[in-house]
């Protein structure tokens, strides 16, 4: 072979390899950018993109504030399904996506409208309850996953030809309903026809027994008012919870001031519905100070209401307990260990550090080390949220106020052992509401965390998506 071509040769082969090492990425292009299929609250996004590419979506209610994120794995033809979107809003959207060598390519914001989004699906309920029978009048309410409009219709067992029919045209979640003039000592079916506004329906009975006459000329009766004084655990320096009950199911409010004369301070406590059991907490008061209030009550069976005035208390003088005794434990040195906690395990409740090692006490108790010096510590602490475990009695205690509370909400339902325990643990230590226990217990999960406080779980997607549905 003669040598020129042997040097032709050389060359190609090196310039083959150099390029087969050294591979040129093109970056990504998208097109066929579609959405669609708008209907029940989602939409469908599609996309194509020239070569495998990873995506993410971002979409909301505001140009600037796409706070809603989806991730997909790398594909060429994508589909993003948008959910828990509103009727008749704007929406806007962007996709950034990723290349398989780390390159990034940002799309510029687009939206879309969901004017006339479709709505196939019916209403679900999420409650319905008696909430009160009394003497020939009986109150129901009911909850539903979206705004509806309902039907009532209501009639003797044993005769379902006499029926008697009520329509209720506002469209709201949370529908309260009182039925008058029942005949006593006889049994009633109430039938509840909830609607969307596309025509959706969904119906749930009730029944109930009437067994007296109501007299109409008969007082609401507000009683076990609490606190009455300053001598009560629901008093502290700088809060209080007023506790009262009504022989009726109403809605309240209290009006309350450091001057008897001069309530200018007023907050609704059952304002959304109407019961029996009414509670409120007062905060920012001041140490020892006298404080007065009024308590008055609304909106029951055949419009009545009361009022009790001259009631008052007086904050405490020291930091002490106040009704969530964990979470209100006074922390002096913010070390993360109440000071009745300190003084019982001999760290110094206003030094942080008490063997002065760079650790705060409570970061070496909760994880096993020595406060008072180097090494690990012997006596097992348990911690829940973050919060040292206090004693068997008060957790009984707290216990039994849950079950109170669950069984007033939700009788008769079975909760297995462990699940009851983390609850327990949520409502002592985690300073969990009773109404976000409940829900939890409605959907089997979501509204708490056994690890998680309330206060840091409530800003979650998960707990987000039905904090509407808890006070």
């Amino acid at each position: 072979m003669k040598n020129w071509l042997k040097i032709v040769l050389i060359i190609a082969l090196g310039v083959s390899s150099f390029a087969y090492g050294f591979s040129v990425s093109a970056q990504i292009s998208v097109y066929n950018i579609q959405i669609g299929d708008i209907k029940d609250g989602q939409a469908i996004l599609k996309w194509t993109t020239n070569d495998y590419a990873r995506s993410e979506v971002y979409y909301g209610l505001e140009a600037t504030k796409l706070d809603k994120k989806l991730s997909y794995p790398a594909k060429k033809i994508h589909q993003a399904n948008l959910y828990g979107l509103e009727e008749n809003k704007n929406y806007y959207y962007q996709i950034i996506l990723y290349s398989n060598d780390g390159e990034k390519t940002t799309l510029y914001p687009r939206s879309f409208s969901t004017k006339d989004m479709l709505d196939t699906q019916a209403p679900s309920f999420i409650d319905h309850q008696v909430i009160q029978t009394v003497g020939n009048a009986v109150a129901i309410s009911w909850e539903a996953s979206e705004k509806v409009a309902a039907e009532i219709q209501y009639y003797k067992k044993g005769d379902s030809t006499k029926k008697t029919t009520k329509k209720i045209s506002s469209y709201k979640k949370y529908h309260e309903y009182f039925v008058y003039n029942l005949d006593t000592y006889s049994e009633y079916y109430i039938k509840i026809t909830i609607h969307d506004k596309a025509g959706n329906k969904k119906s749930a009975t009730l029944h109930v027994n009437i067994y007296a006459q109501f007299n109409k000329a008969s007082v609401i009766n507000i009683k076990n008012i609490e606190p009455i004084s300053s001598a009560n655990n629901l008093v502290s320096t700088n809060q209080a919870t007023i506790k009262f009950e009504t022989n009726l199911p109403t809605k309240s409010y209290i009006k309350y001031g450091a001057d008897p004369n001069r309530l200018t301070k007023k907050i609704q406590i059952n304002e959304a519905q109407i019961s029996t059991d009414h509670e409120v907490t007062i905060k920012e008061l001041k140490p020892d100070t006298t404080y007065y209030y009024n308590i008055s009550v609304y909106g029951s069976l055949y419009k009545k209401k009361a009022e009790v005035k001259g009631l008052s208390f007086i904050t405490k003088k020291g930091a002490v307990l106040g009704i969530k005794d964990a979470a209100n434990n006074p922390d002096d040195d913010n070390d993360k260990l109440s000071n009745s906690f300190e003084i019982t395990i001999g760290t110094d409740p206003q030094d942080s550090d008490t063997d002065n090692d760079g650790y705060r006490d409570g970061t070496e108790v909760q994880n096993g080390y020595n406060p008072f010096g180097p090494g690990q510590w012997n006596k097992k602490i348990d911690f829940f949220y973050g919060q040292p475990r206090l004693d068997l009695k008060y957790e009984q205690s707290k216990a039994t106020e849950l079950k109170k509370a669950v069984d007033k909400k939700i009788p008769y339902i079975y909760i297995s052992p462990s699940t009851w325990q983390m609850l327990i643990n949520a409502y002592s230590y985690g300073d969990y509401p009773i109404d976000a226990i409940v829900m939890y217990i409605k959907l089997d999960g979501y509204t708490v965390h056994p690890d998680i406080d309330w206060h840091t779980w409530k800003n979650s997607p998960n707990y987000l998506k039905y904090a509407k549905y808890i006070k």
